[in-house]
């Protein structure tokens, strides 16, 4: 029972870093110019280095075209609703909080979904190794000055 509720802590978080990295996917494969806001917040980088610049879960994964465009639909769909969630002023601080967990999840899934089983696979793979480098990173004392003498 355990390993399978790590398992789907794993798919989740592989599925929210998944939705996490999908604009950027879909951007790479996209043949219209990103929006005038990106341009002016970070340099051009060549459409072959955009692949180069894929990291965490999704690193390796070769998503397909078709994946890389529903990706982006699920994304666009979510960011739609969660604009109309934040101003939406009837809603408590921890309503609004609990409906934006509840899309990023929904998404989530949805982004899994997608995934060939062997994707599937390498994303929990990758998500493992990010989550041993976070923690081997948190256990590591903080470097302390050392008096000179």
């Amino acid at each position: 029972m355990n390993r399978n509720a790590i398992t789907k802590q794993i798919s989740i978080a592989a599925g929210f870093l998944a939705l996490t990295f999908a604009p950027g996917i879909a951007r790479a494969q996209s043949s219209a110019p990103p929006p005038a806001q990106d341009q002016s917040q970070a340099a051009p980088v060549a459409p072959a280095q955009h692949e180069g610049r894929m990291r965490g879960a999704m690193k390796g994964l070769n998503l397909t075209d078709d994946q890389k465009a529903e990706m982006k639909k699920i994304h666009e769909s979510m960011k739609v609703q969660l604009d109309a969630v934040n101003k939406d002023d009837s809603l408590t601080a921890d309503q609004k909080t609990a409906k934006t967990h509840e899309l990023r999840h929904s998404a989530r899934l949805q982004t899994v979904k997608l995934l060939t089983p062997e994707q599937r696979q390498q994303m929990k793979s990758n998500a493992r190794a990010l989550r041993a480098a976070r923690q081997e990173k948190q256990q590591q004392p903080p470097p302390q000055a050392q008096p000179q003498g």
